[in-house]
Order: structure tokens, then sequence, then C-alpha cells
């Protein structure tokens, strides 16, 4: 059976064993000594059920002088649709009558015969079969093809009280008592139960089914398919559960602020959650809801929510009891239907209980009468004030295991499960709710748990006032870890630690401001990250450093991206200005704040030279020019001398003149 309950039903059952007494005189001072030997047998292909009770009578009350005492009339519980009860004594039929009790599912057979006087013993052998009601009677007896439901009685004294239930071995069986032991012989199960009650006889209700006798469909939603598995002969319960799957698990889905989780494979009908005094439940363990008959909306919506709600991802049951049923209110109203009344409850109601104390090794169900309603009073108490958006950004983080006091979103690198003190602080510190510490303290805490309230509303208080010191970033997470943990007394350390950090982290902000830029991760992370003395000390110097390097890295990327004339970009792209910037935010997003403000400083003199360089750099190439041209034409000229020198020679050649040596 999954650990995660269901909404726990009105379970009441009459439980009638009377034995009538008649006298001349007086009532008798002693009783009649009973046995009984009780048998049910489940009769699959006829669907009914037959029983045999077979009664020992002895009257242990001696005679008094001349007063006498006798029996003639012993009453047995049998469920309200018996039919066919008869009794024989002694090879004889002996009168039976039906009477009502106050249990719409139990009528009393009254068997009256002949006196029986002191010292005389009867054998009485009363049978009838028991066909079952149909589904969502008022009798809650059931049988009917691969599942029945029925009570069984065992009427003998202790130790002479034995009771039977026999059915088909492939059935499954489900009791209201543990008292049952089973044995198994020709495809067929004996399951037997010995034990009387603490008040005396034997009540239970039983449960079989066949789960190879079933009326399966599917129903495709959200990504996913599910099947629905009812009885065979209740198609209506099939088509009420797959419209309500259909619509419903869109809204869920909204209210709870995540996708559909899947761990769900079947919604199952089943008697076996009335038997244990329960609506259903939703089965981890084996993916699958189970519940009864019931054409309820409220009830489903309340399991589906299970597939968040889990008790894997919350520590005290009321929480995940208390928020499924709420998902499921809210459910109803989307989808229009009718919002269920609630058993008034308060902690001062019998069998109240601190909820934080209500858990679920062992089932009580006086227990479970106060503690479900309660969950509920105690949720809706602190989620009233939320509309939907609210509701679902709340519960999602909860549903997550994120810590109150980190941003929204953020997964506990713990992955922790959400306790109520932590389901507080959410509530809190995420929904603003403020009563939620007084509603807490009245439905779920104990002694103990009440007294760490006052010092967490000062440790908060103290929180609050830090966290607003340091503008917008988060106070470090060695306060947020100590504040989750509610280890008060750490917080209280590490805040005189930190408290003076938070000016500096705010002129760092402001420092970002100023310049129009935002501060690096890894600026703001090494104070929001930080949680050891020693990186509390390092920000005491870091962060003013950051501030100076923010400060002249925005303006060493306002001077480099500032407009220029002409000469002042020739200027900056010569001296590199656009290059350097770059080089001097990405040192700070490293966090090398030294670095990068010497290479914001050098960018910022670099613009600061632009225009100058931008003028020098086409004078010079003017002058290179100049220069260039000159040189040339000395050279065309040197050229053009050496040409006419060249032809006076050969010309002189050509004439048989001697030559001579140019000068």
């Amino acid at each position: 059976m999954g650990d995660t309950r269901g909404r726990r039903a009105p379970w009441v059952t009459a439980v009638v064993a009377a034995m009538l007494l008649a006298a001349p005189s007086a009532v008798a001072d002693e009783g009649l000594a009973t046995g009984a030997v009780s048998r049910y047998v489940l009769d699959a292909k006829r669907t009914t059920v037959k029983a045999s009770i077979r009664l020992e009578l002895r009257n242990v009350t001696p005679d008094r002088g001349n007063t006498y005492y006798f029996y003639n009339a012993f009453a047995v519980p049998v469920p309200a649709g018996a039919e066919k009860v008869r009794a024989r004594s002694n090879g004889r039929s002996l009168s039976v009558s039906l009477r009502p009790t106050d249990d719409a599912s139990t009528r009393l057979a009254r068997i009256t015969f002949p006196n029986l006087l002191y010292d005389r013993s009867r054998t009485i052998e009363l049978t009838f079969e028991v066909p079952g009601e149909k589904p969502r009677s008022k009798d809650s007896t059931r049988v009917g093809p691969g599942y029945a439901s029925f009570a069984v009685y065992g009427v003998g004294d202790e130790g002479r009280n034995r009771v039977e239930v026999v059915a088909p071995s492939a059935m499954s069986f489900d009791a209201t008592s543990e008292a049952f032991s089973s044995a198994e012989s020709g495809g067929s199960t004996t399951w037997t139960a010995t034990e009387n009650d603490p008040d005396g006889g034997f009540f239970a209700v039983v449960s079989l089914r066949d789960p190879k006798q079933v009326d399966e469909r599917t129903v495709d939603v959200a990504g996913t398919s599910l099947i629905l598995s009812g009885f065979t002969d209740d198609t209506k319960w099939g088509d009420f559960v797959a419209d309500k799957v259909t619509t419903g698990i869109p809204v869920l889905e909204k209210l709870v602020g995540t996708p559909w989780p899947g761990g769900l494979e079947r919604i199952r009908e089943d008697a076996a959650p009335s038997v244990y005094g329960y609506d259903g439940w939703f089965d981890p363990s084996d993916d699958e809801i189970v519940v009864g008959e019931q054409l309820d909306a409220d009830l489903i919506f309340h399991e589906l929510s299970h597939a968040w709600l889990q008790g894997d991802r919350f520590d005290e049951r009321w929480v995940s009891e208390g928020l499924a049923q709420v998902v499921a209110e809210r459910a109803i109203r989307v989808t229009g239907g009718e919002v269920r009344t609630h058993p008034t409850v308060s902690p001062t109601s019998k069998d109240n209980l601190p909820l934080n104390e209500w858990g679920s090794a062992e089932r009580s169900g006086d227990v479970d009468a106060y503690a479900y309603p309660a969950a509920y009073r105690a949720t809706a108490a602190v989620t009233k004030g939320l509309d939907d958006a609210a509701f679902a950004e709340v519960v999602r983080a909860a549903i997550r295991g994120e810590r109150a006091y980190d941003a929204a979103g953020t997964r506990d690198p713990d992955g922790g499960r959400t306790t109520w003190a932590r389901w507080l602080d959410l509530l809190e510190t995420r929904a603003g709710v403020e009563d939620a510490a007084s509603v807490f303290a009245r439905w779920a805490l104990t002694d103990d748990e009440k007294e760490r309230l006052p010092t967490r509303a000062q440790e908060r208080t103290a929180y609050a006032a830090l966290d607003t010191a340091d503008g917008a970033w988060l106070p470090p997470d060695g306060l947020r870890d100590a504040m989750t943990s509610w280890d008060f007394e750490r917080a209280a350390s590490v805040r005189a630690k930190i408290e003076a950090l938070g000016a500096r982290a705010v002129a760092v902000q402001d420092a970002a401001k100023r310049v129009g830029t935002e501060v690096p991760d890894v600026i703001r992370d090494a104070y929001e990250k930080a949680e050891q003395d020693e990186q509390y000390a390092a920000l005491a110097t870091s962060l003013p450093k950051a501030a100076t390097a923010v400060t002249a890295v925005g303006e060493a990327r306002r001077a480099a991206r500032a407009d220029r004339d002409p000469l002042s970009e020739l200027g900056a792209a010569v001296l590199g200005v656009d290059g350097r910037a770059v080089e001097a935010v990405d040192l700070l997003g490293e966090g090398r704040l030294d670095e990068a403000t010497a290479a914001a400083r050098e960018v910022t003199d670099r613009a600061d030279r632009s225009l100058l360089v931008g003028l020098a750099v086409p004078l010079c190439l003017f002058l290179l020019l100049a220069g260039g041209l000159l040189l040339a034409r000395r050279v065309l000229a040197g050229r053009r001398r050496r040409a006419q020198l060249l032809a006076q020679e050969r010309e002189r050649l050509l004439a048989g003149l001697t030559p001579t040596a140019p000068s």
C-alpha cells in the first residue's frame, strides 16, 4: 500500500449482537455460553455469497429456588440485503424475523426456539445468501462480477468463535481486521479469523477483487495515457472518471505551477478503500490511484494532485494532504463543480493532536477523522488570500524543494524535501502570508516547536533589515542556509560578520547604475554564494575593488562607444581603443578586478588622445607623400642626366672620337 493515503471516509457500521432474554421473574445475572462457526463463501459464477452460521448455545444461568431462567431467542447480524434467511435445529425449521438497525447495511436475524433451560444446549444452523446491491446504493454490500464487499460477523465467545471467508484464489483480499490468516486448496483460498474483538464477538468488512475481470479503457491527456480499470457492471464510473481526468489534469497543472509529472499509470475502482475507512488513495509504489465507486470529482482531483504532492516531496503528512485537498477544491471551482462540505473540527476537538505528529505508520480511524479535515482547514487558512497565480507559485516552489530565502526558481543544491518549517518560510517569504506562523501554531506545532517561533521572528526581522541594506542582492548563502535550517544561533553569528558588507555591496550596484551597466555575475556570486568566514573577510576588500573596477570599465565602455569625428575615430582605431575596451570588460567578467581597472583606465586615456592621434596620422601621411614625391623627382632627374650622357657617348663612338669619361 502506498504511503500517501487519500481522504478518510466516514465508515459507520452499527455492530449489533443482541441476545434476547425472557424470564418470569428477574433478569439473569449470568449469560448464555455461545460458540459459533461463521462461513461466507463467494459464488463467483452466481455473483452471490452463501453464508452459514453454526451456533452452539448453552444456558449457564443456574436456577435459584423457585426462580429459573431460560432463553428462547437469539439475534445475529446479517447484511441488510440477505435473502433466503433460514434457521434449523434438531432437523426442524425455526422462526426467523429480520429487524432493521441504525446501519442501512445491517439487519438483525432474530431466531426463536423453545425455552432453553439451565445447563441445556442447542445447535442452530442459520443460512442465508447475500446478492449485494448496485453501485452507489445506500446499502454498502456489493457482490458483482469479479468483486465483492460485505460484512462478516462472529458471535461466539472468546476461544469459541471462528469466521471463514472462502473465495477463488485469483481474487485479492482486504479486510478491516488483521486477524485473518489464509490457506489455499483446490483453487480456493479460505481466510480464517479466530480472535474476538476487545468488545466481544467479531466484526469485519472484507473486500474481494479479481484483477482480470475489469472494464478497461485508455484516456490520453497531458502527453500521457492513463488506464481506467472499473467494475464490468459499472460503466458509469468509467465515463465519469474519464471526463474528470481529461478536464482536470490541465487545470491541476496550472494550479500547482508545473506540468503533469507522470508516475501514474492506472486509476482503479475498488471497494478496498472503504474497507479501510478511506475514499481512496494514491499508491506511488504501483503507479495507481485506487478509489471506490462514488462519482466524486473532489476525490478524483484530490488523488490526482498527489501525483505532484507526494510524500517523498513533503516530510509532514498534513502538508501534502492539506495541499491536495485545497488544490482539489480550487479545481472544483475552476471546472464549475460543487465544493465539498468538510467536517467541523478545531484544535480542541476530541482526538486532536498537533498535525506535525500525524504520521502514516499506523492507521487510527479516530485520529484520521480529525487530522484530514484539520489539515485541510490549516492549509486553507494560510492560502485563502492567494489568487491562483500566487498559489501556484508558492506550491511549485514547495514541490521543487526550494529554499524560501533563495531566488524563486533556484533548486536546492542539496535536493532538500519540504519540511513544515520550509513550507512556513515559503508562505511568509515568497507568498507574503503574514499570519502563517499563528496558523501553524494553532493547528500543527508541538509545544517545543511553538517555543522557537519568537526567536525565529526576531531573526527574520534582522534578516529582512540586512537584505534591505545590501540592495537588490541576496544576503550571503551562509546566512540563508542558517535561516533555512532554523539554526538561529548560527544565523546571528553570520549576520554579525557580514553586516558591514551591505553598504559595500550597494556601492557596487550604484556604480553599475551610474555607468549604465550590469554587475558581472562573478562579482555578485562572490557575495551571494559566500558561506565561509574567509570568504566574508575577502569581500571586505574585493567589493570596494569591484566598485572601482565597475566604474572604470563602465567609463571605458562609454568612452569606446562615444560618437567621434572622423579624425578622433581614426585616432581611436590607431590606438586600439575598442579592442582594449573589450579586454577590460572580459577581465571584469572574470573577476580580475585590478587588471580590469588598469585596462579600463588605459582605454579612457587612449580615448582622450584619439583626436591628437587622428590629426597626426594625416599630417604624417602628407609629409611622407611630399618626401616621396621629392625623392621621386630627384631620381627621375638623375636618370635623365645619365641617359643624356650615354647618348653623347654613343655619338662620339660613332664619330671615331676618343671616349671621355663622364664627370
